[in-house]
Parts: C-alpha cells; sequence; structure tokens
C-alpha cells in the first residue's frame, strides 16, 4: 500500500496555547487509522488541521502528493477531498435522508446524483429509509446516514471526530464493526478520533496514542496491548472506557 496521508512535523496553537508541539505521522491507501488518547491531548486539533479547519504554525500536511496545509499557506476544506463526520452527525433536520445524502453533489447531473444516492443506501442499508427524516431514525441510523453523506463527494480520505460518543456502549461497538466493514469493503481511507480504546481497537489497523499534543506510539492494536512504549500507553491501554 503505497503512502496517501503526510502529516509532517505540525504544530497547532490556540492563541498562545500550544495544543500540538510537533506531530508526524502517516496513513496508507485503504487504511484505517486512529488517533487516541484522553480529551484535551491534541487528537481533535490534529483532525482539523487535517480538514483545513484550523492552521498549523510548522510543518506541512500532504495528502495523494498534494501540499494541503504549510506555514504560509492553508487549501481551503472545500477544495481538500477530505469527508468529515462529525460527533453530533450534522444531518439537515428539514432534509430526507436521500436529500442530506445528496447535499454535497448537487453540481452532479441528476442520473448520475440518483445513481450515487441508491448505492450509498444500499451500502448502509437504509435502502427503505430514504424519504424518512433524521426526527424518525434511531442514532445508529443518524450515524449511517452522516457517514453516506460524507461519502457521497469521494472524498479521498475520511476523517471521523468522536462518531459513536453520542450512543449507548452496545450500539457503539455493533456500529462500529459496521462501520469498519463499510470501509473496508469499499477500500476507504480513514483517520477515526476517539477517546474509547475498545472503539479505536475495533475500527483501526494503526493506532497513534497522544498526550499533551505528543504522539506517544503509532503502532497495531496488537503492538499497543502487548509491547506499549511507555507509562502512560500502559496506564492508558489498561483504563480507558470500553
Amino acid at each position: 500500500m503505497s503512502t496517501l496521508l503526510n502529516v509532517k512535523q505540525i504544530s497547532c496553537r490556540y492563541d498562545d496555547k500550544v495544543i500540538i508541539p510537533e506531530l508526524s505521522f502517516s496513513v496508507k491507501q485503504g487504511q484505517i487509522a486512529s488517533l487516541l488518547g484522553p480529551s484535551g491531548c491534541g487528537k481533535t486539533t490534529a483532525l482539523r488541521a487535517i480538514a483545513g479547519f484550523e492552521p498549523i504554525y510548522s510543518g506541512e500536511i500532504e495528502l495523494a502528493g498534494n501540499i494541503l496545509s504549510t506555514v504560509n499557506d492553508t487549501l481551503v476544506p472545500e477544495k481538500r477531498k477530505v469527508g468529515m463526520v462529525f460527533q453530533d452527525y450534522a444531518l439537515f433536520p428539514h432534509l430526507t435522508v436521500k436529500d442530506n445524502i445528496a447535499f454535497g453533489i448537487q453540481d452532479k447531473d441528476k442520473t448520475e446524483r440518483t445513481a450515487k444516492i441508491a448505492d450509498l443506501l444500499d451500502m448502509i442499508k437504509l435502502k427503505d429509509y430514504a424519504s424518512y427524516y433524521p426526527h424518525q431514525l434511531s442514532g445508529g441510523q443518524q450515524q449511517r446516514v452522516a457517514l453516506a453523506r460524507a461519502l457521497a463527494p469521494n472524498p479521498v480520505i475520511l476523517l471521523m471526530d468522536e462518531p459513536f460518543s453520542n450512543l449507548d456502549t452496545e450500539l457503539r461497538r455493533s456500529l462500529s464493526l459496521e462501520v469498519r466493514d463499510i470501509l473496508k469493503q469499499n477500500n476507504i481511507t480513514a483517520i477515526l478520533v476517539t477517546h474509547d480504546q475498545t472503539e479505536a481497537f475495533t475500527v483501526a489497523d494503526e493506532i497513534g496514542v497522544l498526550d499533551n499534543g505528543v504522539l506517544q506510539q503509532w503502532a497495531d492494536p496488537e503492538t499497543l496491548r502487548q509491547h506499549p512504549v511507555n507509562g502512560f500507553v500502559a496506564n492508558f491501554m489498561g483504563n480507558s472506557a470500553s
């Protein structure tokens, strides 16, 4: 697999507060990665920098051979070919399921748009719910619609910010498995941000554990379990919520 995303020695801050002093990692095509750590560790800031919502103060971000962010230049989010799934789903309450999915592909002709919506509804197993509104759906169904909407414009990479945190434990586990299957079956590259190690271990091929904006370890789930590099990683692996 070739490298798709390169995050190279980036730093991020809010006003004078440094959130990420320096962060580097890469994600390969078709891989699902996770940024894992406690609240306030910088994982969402890193995700927002990749999405283009936050500037960087050193380093660069490269996606599919294109430079997205440098110290002096930040490509606007809508031109990055990045999909985003938010914690609160962010569905439009006045639009049906099919219209929510279609929101980002209005530039396509009607035939192409209709075919794409049908494919995505089938992928998320909600083809019988096309005319439903968000309030008529369960939390898990809403999250699947949010996933389909993010995938509709064919993004190069999908970013997911705590996408299962509003769900109960049992649904969170089943939906995370479902989402992993969807991403793998469609060879979609993704990054999941979460504070929940069970969630990260269920979904991700590679996991980066962060503490105070510093990457402590980047490894596959089994390596993190068996060979944590320091006390923080060992403690976090042993005490994260499940």
